[in-house]
Protein backbone atom coordinates (compact mmCIF):
# COMPACT_ATOMS: atom_id res chain seq x y z
CA UNK A 1 0.00 0.00 0.00
CA UNK A 2 1.66 3.69 -0.87
CA UNK A 3 2.07 6.21 1.75
CA UNK A 4 -0.50 8.41 0.34
CA UNK A 5 -3.18 5.32 0.48
CA UNK A 6 -2.06 4.56 4.13
CA UNK A 7 -2.37 8.21 5.52
CA UNK A 8 -5.91 8.20 3.79
CA UNK A 9 -7.13 4.76 5.52
CA UNK A 10 -5.60 6.94 8.88
CA UNK A 11 -7.82 9.72 8.03
CA UNK A 12 -10.52 7.38 8.02
CA UNK A 13 -10.46 4.64 10.24
CA UNK A 14 -11.81 7.05 13.15
CA UNK A 15 -8.38 7.78 14.74
CA UNK A 16 -8.70 11.36 14.16
CA UNK A 17 -6.53 13.48 12.26
CA UNK A 18 -2.85 12.59 11.72
CA UNK A 19 -0.33 13.59 13.84
CA UNK A 20 2.73 15.29 11.77
CA UNK A 21 6.42 15.12 12.63
CA UNK A 22 8.31 17.96 10.60
CA UNK A 23 12.01 19.04 11.47
CA UNK A 24 13.30 21.43 9.31
CA UNK A 25 17.12 22.27 10.15
CA UNK A 26 18.23 20.56 13.05
CA UNK A 27 22.05 20.85 13.99
CA UNK A 28 23.35 19.26 17.10
CA UNK A 29 26.54 20.46 18.60
CA UNK A 30 28.60 18.66 21.65
CA UNK A 31 31.14 19.05 23.68
CA UNK A 32 31.95 21.37 20.50
CA UNK A 33 31.83 19.17 18.28
CA UNK A 34 28.93 19.40 15.25
CA UNK A 35 26.89 16.01 14.95
CA UNK A 36 24.63 16.67 12.86
CA UNK A 37 24.17 19.81 10.29
CA UNK A 38 21.05 20.67 9.16
CA UNK A 39 18.86 17.90 8.86
CA UNK A 40 15.39 18.13 7.33
CA UNK A 41 12.72 15.38 7.55
CA UNK A 42 8.69 14.62 7.19
CA UNK A 43 6.38 12.29 8.27
CA UNK A 44 3.08 11.74 9.42
CA UNK A 45 0.70 9.13 11.06
CA UNK A 46 0.24 5.85 9.25
CA UNK A 47 4.39 5.98 8.32
CA UNK A 48 6.99 4.07 8.74
CA UNK A 49 10.38 6.28 9.13
CA UNK A 50 13.62 4.53 9.07
CA UNK A 51 17.33 7.01 10.14
CA UNK A 52 19.85 4.77 8.61
CA UNK A 53 23.48 5.63 8.00
CA UNK A 54 26.91 3.91 8.74
CA UNK A 55 27.93 3.55 12.60
CA UNK A 56 28.78 7.29 14.26
CA UNK A 57 26.62 9.30 11.34
CA UNK A 58 24.22 10.66 14.26
CA UNK A 59 21.30 8.33 13.54
CA UNK A 60 20.79 8.14 17.74
CA UNK A 61 21.63 11.92 18.23
CA UNK A 62 18.70 12.97 15.18
CA UNK A 63 16.44 10.48 17.17
CA UNK A 64 17.14 12.49 20.59
CA UNK A 65 16.61 15.45 19.00
CA UNK A 66 13.13 14.87 17.31
CA UNK A 67 12.00 13.45 20.88
CA UNK A 68 12.62 16.55 22.88
CA UNK A 69 14.88 14.39 25.41
CA UNK A 70 17.80 15.95 23.87
CA UNK A 71 16.74 19.35 21.78
CA UNK A 72 18.31 19.92 19.07
CA UNK A 73 20.93 23.22 19.28
CA UNK A 74 19.54 25.25 15.97
CA UNK A 75 16.24 24.09 14.06
CA UNK A 76 12.92 23.64 14.97
CA UNK A 77 11.26 19.84 15.33
CA UNK A 78 7.45 19.98 15.76
CA UNK A 79 5.33 17.02 16.45
CA UNK A 80 1.68 17.68 16.42
CA UNK A 81 2.58 21.25 15.42
CA UNK A 82 3.49 21.57 19.12
CA UNK A 83 7.54 22.16 19.20
CA UNK A 84 9.09 19.79 21.33
CA UNK A 85 11.70 22.32 23.04
CA UNK A 86 9.34 24.85 24.31
CA UNK A 87 6.24 22.50 24.53
CA UNK A 88 8.06 19.55 25.48
CA UNK A 89 5.83 18.85 28.65
CA UNK A 90 3.10 18.58 26.08
CA UNK A 91 5.11 16.57 23.41
CA UNK A 92 5.97 14.16 25.53
CA UNK A 93 2.52 12.43 26.64
CA UNK A 94 2.25 12.05 22.45
CA UNK A 95 5.12 9.85 22.37
CA UNK A 96 6.79 6.60 22.86
CA UNK A 97 10.77 6.24 23.08
CA UNK A 98 12.08 2.81 23.13
CA UNK A 99 15.77 3.08 23.39
CA UNK A 100 18.63 0.68 22.19
CA UNK A 101 19.45 -0.73 25.88
CA UNK A 102 16.85 -2.81 27.33
CA UNK A 103 15.71 -1.19 30.75
CA UNK A 104 13.27 -4.48 31.12
CA UNK A 105 13.43 -5.95 34.80
CA UNK A 106 15.04 -9.82 33.51
CA UNK A 107 13.63 -11.26 36.83
CA UNK A 108 9.71 -10.93 36.39
CA UNK A 109 7.24 -12.39 34.04
CA UNK A 110 6.27 -10.28 31.28
CA UNK A 111 2.71 -9.98 32.51
CA UNK A 112 4.50 -8.27 36.07
CA UNK A 113 6.47 -5.66 33.93
CA UNK A 114 3.63 -4.49 32.32
CA UNK A 115 1.45 -4.65 35.42
CA UNK A 116 3.81 -2.68 37.40
CA UNK A 117 4.50 -0.72 34.13
CA UNK A 118 1.16 0.41 33.57
CA UNK A 119 0.57 1.39 37.58
CA UNK A 120 2.91 4.20 36.73
CA UNK A 121 2.00 5.34 33.97
CA UNK A 122 -1.89 4.79 33.82
CA UNK A 123 -2.70 5.62 37.57
CA UNK A 124 -6.18 7.65 36.49
CA UNK A 125 -7.52 4.41 35.39
CA UNK A 126 -9.44 1.14 36.69
CA UNK A 127 -7.60 -2.12 36.96
CA UNK A 128 -10.44 -3.40 34.76
CA UNK A 129 -9.21 -1.36 31.75
CA UNK A 130 -5.15 -1.64 32.82
CA UNK A 131 -5.61 -5.24 32.00
CA UNK A 132 -7.43 -4.78 28.86
CA UNK A 133 -4.41 -2.43 27.77
CA UNK A 134 -2.07 -5.11 28.84
CA UNK A 135 -4.31 -7.74 27.06
CA UNK A 136 -4.37 -5.63 23.88
CA UNK A 137 -0.60 -4.76 23.53
CA UNK A 138 0.29 -8.82 24.20
CA UNK A 139 -2.13 -9.84 21.41
CA UNK A 140 -0.85 -6.55 19.39
CA UNK A 141 2.72 -7.22 19.56
CA UNK A 142 2.50 -11.38 19.69
CA UNK A 143 3.48 -11.97 22.89
CA UNK A 144 0.49 -13.70 24.74
CA UNK A 145 1.67 -16.82 24.63
CA UNK A 146 5.10 -15.73 26.63
CA UNK A 147 3.08 -13.28 29.16
CA UNK A 148 3.56 -15.88 32.09
CA UNK A 149 7.71 -16.36 31.10
CA UNK A 150 10.36 -14.45 32.83
CA UNK A 151 11.77 -11.93 30.88
CA UNK A 152 15.43 -13.46 30.93
CA UNK A 153 14.06 -16.38 29.18
CA UNK A 154 13.08 -14.41 26.17
CA UNK A 155 14.66 -14.30 23.23
CA UNK A 156 16.34 -11.25 21.98
CA UNK A 157 13.56 -10.07 19.78
CA UNK A 158 10.91 -10.93 22.52
CA UNK A 159 12.64 -8.81 24.68
CA UNK A 160 12.67 -6.08 22.68
CA UNK A 161 9.39 -6.49 22.17
CA UNK A 162 8.21 -6.00 25.78
CA UNK A 163 10.40 -3.04 25.72
CA UNK A 164 7.90 -1.75 23.00
CA UNK A 165 4.76 -2.82 24.41
CA UNK A 166 5.34 -1.07 28.03
CA UNK A 167 5.61 2.16 25.49
CA UNK A 168 2.29 1.05 23.89
CA UNK A 169 0.24 0.83 26.96
CA UNK A 170 -0.55 4.68 27.29
CA UNK A 171 -1.51 4.55 23.60
CA UNK A 172 0.86 6.98 22.64
CA UNK A 173 0.25 7.88 19.02
CA UNK A 174 4.02 8.34 17.89
CA UNK A 175 6.72 5.86 18.53
CA UNK A 176 10.71 6.38 18.54
CA UNK A 177 12.94 2.96 18.43
CA UNK A 178 16.29 3.19 18.67
CA UNK A 179 18.63 0.59 16.81
CA UNK A 180 15.35 -1.87 17.74
CA UNK A 181 17.15 -4.45 16.06
CA UNK A 182 20.54 -4.44 16.88
CA UNK A 183 22.04 -7.95 17.91
CA UNK A 184 19.05 -10.00 16.59
CA UNK A 185 19.55 -12.54 13.84
CA UNK A 186 17.92 -11.96 10.36
CA UNK A 187 14.49 -13.84 11.07
CA UNK A 188 14.30 -11.95 14.35
CA UNK A 189 15.14 -8.48 12.85
CA UNK A 190 12.82 -8.56 9.73
CA UNK A 191 10.00 -10.13 12.28
CA UNK A 192 10.13 -7.43 15.15
CA UNK A 193 10.45 -5.12 11.89
CA UNK A 194 7.01 -6.71 10.70
CA UNK A 195 5.44 -6.00 13.30
CA UNK A 196 6.81 -2.10 13.73
CA UNK A 197 5.17 -1.92 10.02
CA UNK A 198 1.92 -3.40 11.55
CA UNK A 199 2.03 -0.68 14.15
CA UNK A 200 2.44 2.23 11.39
CA UNK A 201 -0.41 0.59 9.29
CA UNK A 202 -2.80 0.50 12.11
CA UNK A 203 -1.93 4.19 12.39
CA UNK A 204 0.87 5.15 14.33
CA UNK A 205 3.30 7.17 13.44
CA UNK A 206 6.66 5.07 13.66
CA UNK A 207 10.22 5.87 13.34
CA UNK A 208 13.53 3.74 13.56
CA UNK A 209 17.15 4.22 13.44
CA UNK A 210 19.12 1.27 11.96
CA UNK A 211 21.69 0.19 10.00
CA UNK A 212 20.46 -2.76 8.49
CA UNK A 213 19.14 -2.82 5.06
CA UNK A 214 17.07 -6.23 4.82
CA UNK A 215 13.86 -5.18 6.10
CA UNK A 216 13.98 -1.36 3.72
CA UNK A 217 10.89 -2.34 1.70
CA UNK A 218 8.96 -2.61 5.19
CA UNK A 219 9.30 1.16 5.31
CA UNK A 220 7.54 4.29 4.05
CA UNK A 221 10.51 6.72 3.97
CA UNK A 222 14.33 6.41 4.46
CA UNK A 223 16.28 9.44 5.98
CA UNK A 224 19.84 8.10 5.41
CA UNK A 225 22.60 10.06 6.73
CA UNK A 226 26.36 10.59 6.37
CA UNK A 227 28.66 12.05 8.77
CA UNK A 228 25.72 13.79 10.70
CA UNK A 229 24.47 15.10 6.61
CA UNK A 230 21.40 14.24 4.76
CA UNK A 231 21.88 12.48 1.90
CA UNK A 232 18.88 11.13 1.17
CA UNK A 233 15.45 11.12 1.87
CA UNK A 234 12.51 9.34 0.15
CA UNK A 235 10.97 6.10 -0.23
CA UNK A 236 13.37 2.73 -0.16
CA UNK A 237 12.54 1.70 -4.27
CA UNK A 238 13.87 4.85 -5.23
CA UNK A 239 17.52 4.36 -3.22
CA UNK A 240 19.16 2.00 -5.85
CA UNK A 241 18.61 3.76 -8.68
CA UNK A 242 19.36 7.65 -6.70
CA UNK A 243 22.55 6.17 -5.97
CA UNK A 244 23.05 3.75 -9.20
CA UNK A 245 23.54 0.27 -6.43
CA UNK A 246 21.81 -3.23 -7.70
CA UNK A 247 21.94 -3.89 -3.85
CA UNK A 248 20.92 -1.83 -0.65
CA UNK A 249 24.47 -3.75 0.90
CA UNK A 250 26.28 -1.37 -1.64
CA UNK A 251 24.78 2.06 -1.01
CA UNK A 252 27.21 2.54 2.11
CA UNK A 253 30.22 1.44 0.09
CA UNK A 254 28.93 3.71 -2.44
CA UNK A 255 28.77 7.11 0.23
CA UNK A 256 32.39 5.98 0.79
CA UNK A 257 33.20 8.13 -2.74
CA UNK A 258 32.30 11.03 -2.22
CA UNK A 259 32.53 13.85 0.77
CA UNK A 260 29.59 14.25 2.98
CA UNK A 261 29.19 17.70 1.93
CA UNK A 262 29.18 16.58 -1.82
CA UNK A 263 26.48 14.27 -0.85
CA UNK A 264 24.05 16.11 0.65
CA UNK A 265 24.68 18.99 -1.84
CA UNK A 266 24.14 16.85 -4.88
CA UNK A 267 20.40 15.75 -2.93
CA UNK A 268 19.18 18.99 -1.74
CA UNK A 269 19.22 19.91 -5.47
CA UNK A 270 17.80 16.87 -6.67
CA UNK A 271 14.32 16.17 -7.58
CA UNK A 272 13.85 13.83 -4.61
CA UNK A 273 14.68 16.80 -1.95
CA UNK A 274 11.66 18.77 -4.03
CA UNK A 275 8.92 15.76 -4.12
CA UNK A 276 9.57 14.18 -0.71
CA UNK A 277 10.89 17.33 1.56
CA UNK A 278 10.33 20.60 0.13
CA UNK A 279 6.23 19.86 -0.59
CA UNK A 280 5.89 18.74 3.55
CA UNK A 281 8.46 21.11 5.27
CA UNK A 282 5.67 24.64 5.27
CA UNK A 283 3.82 22.63 7.69
CA UNK A 284 7.10 23.80 9.92
CA UNK A 285 6.62 27.41 9.57
CA UNK A 286 9.61 29.53 10.10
Amino acid sequence: MATEERTATVETAGRGAPIHLAARDVSVVRGGARILHGIHLAASSGEFLGVLGPSGCGKSTLLYALTGFRPPTKGKVLIGGQDVRTDFQAVKHRIGFVPQDDVVPRALRVERVLHYTALLRLPHIGQEERNARIDEVLDRLQLAGQRRIRVRSLSGGQRKRVSIAMELLARPPVLFADEPTSGLDPALEHALMAALRGMADGGDLVVVTTHVMASLSLLDRVCMLKEGRLVYFGPPDELKGYFEVDDFADIYRVLERRSAAQWHAAFASSPLFRRYLASRLPRLGR
